[in-house]
């Protein structure tokens, strides 16, 4: 099982030569694939137009996702807090939660 960051799908819709497509099936070869709702959230948030929002939201819409349980937000809370307690600030929230 794979989870797949949103940087990573970034690169792959951005790459206009499919060089970063091919990697990413090369990696993923028969693997099952996984993404969180934060990662569809971050995907569709950074939608251009109408038209690549509903492409996109299509397209996640079929995939498969990995939901959060309650013990889920306090571990996350917990890795930050941590990183914090250790002077490392973490970006987002988000990025505790998928990790």
């Amino acid at each position: 099982m794979l989870l797949i960051d949103t940087s990573v799908w970034i690169s792959v819709f951005r790459d206009s030569s499919g060089q970063v497509r091919q990697q990413l099936e090369t990696l993923i070869s028969n693997r099952e694939v996984l993404l969180t709702r934060f990662t569809q959230l971050e995907l569709l948030q950074g939608s251009k137009n109408y038209q690549e929002w509903t492409l996109l939201s299509t397209y996640l819409a079929t995939q498969d996702y990995i939901e959060l349980t309650s013990n889920s937000w306090e571990a996350a809370a917990r890795i930050y807090y941590d990183l914090r307690r250790q002077g490392l600030t973490v970006r987002s929230p988000i990025d505790c939660c998928i990790a």
